[in-house]
């Protein structure tokens, strides 16, 4: 089972200090009113107490993020078999020098009291098994504005989960033409119901991409903020489960075939 573990202090400080010595790039993540923005950066050095990250990086054609005193700030960046993501709190903008005694911009933020780490293998995408049935809901906003009813000014819309991983998922749906108000990069609120009887888990997500093939409407989303708080980290780990319980199908029935 795919488990997402909690780091020690001493296991922090190590994967830290390996990012900074790798130069891994590094995924923030931030949330503004009821919308998810995410940018790239580096560690720079760990001064106790606190961590330096390079400049941020926006996407193309979006302005680069003014971090604020005190603002949660989502991390996360791959090192060797795993992916690990921690939140920070923002001390601010701060002028950095390198031990060459060059100096460039840098935000500080404060050491993470907690991190957690998750196998790389999770966020590679899994195919819904044939005979499961996973359906998604979604809207507008953050999962915590759910309508309690759809209708044209507060659309809920629906689909039949084609794959899925702790990165993201495909939705098969047959609303897409009703989908005007949806662009990429869209915020959306997201009900996952794996199973009859299960438990349905809530999250945000990144509208990112639509497919149309052989006259199906595929729509492509991105998970965000999952690890942010405890309910999501309880969301990432029960989709990371079922990803590796698919990916377990997926072998068993080829091994069959051959």
């Amino acid at each position: 089972m795919a488990k997402l573990q909690e780091m020690t202090q001493e296991q922090i400080g190590g994967v830290l200090k390996s990012a900074i010595e790798r130069q891994v790039p590094v995924t923030v993540t931030l949330k503004r009113d009821n919308a998810w923005t995410s940018c790239h950066t580096r560690l720079l050095a760990v001064r106790d107490p606190h961590v330096f990250l390079g400049p941020l990086l926006p996407p193309a054609e979006h302005e680069t993020p003014v971090i604020s005193p005190a603002e949660k700030i989502g991390l996360s960046f791959k090192l060797k078999h795993y992916k690990h993501v921690f939140t920070v709190i923002a001390v601010g903008p701060e002028e950095f020098q390198n031990s060459a005694g060059e100096s460039t911009e840098a935000v500080s933020v404060c050491w993470p009291t907690s991190m957690h780490r998750l196998q790389r293998r999770a966020f590679v995408r899994a195919e819904v098994p044939h005979g499961r049935v996973v359906r998604a809901s979604f809207w507008l906003g953050g999962h915590d504005n759910e309508p309690e009813h759809s209708d044209p000014d507060r659309p809920v819309w629906s689909g039949r989960l084609t794959n899925i991983s702790a990165g993201g998922f495909q939705v098969h749906s047959g609303e897409a033409g009703d989908m005007w108000e949806l662009v990429v990069g869209e915020t959306v609120g997201v009900r996952l119901a794996f199973e009859a009887g299960s438990e349905s888990v809530y999250a945000d997500a990144q509208f990112r991409r639509v497919d149309r093939i052989d006259g199906q409407t595929l729509l492509g989303f991105q998970f965000v903020g999952l690890a942010q708080d405890r309910r999501g980290r309880q969301g990432l780990q029960y989709i990371s489960a079922k990803v590796a319980e698919y990916h377990r199908h997926i072998e068993a029935v080829g091994g069959h075939r051959r």
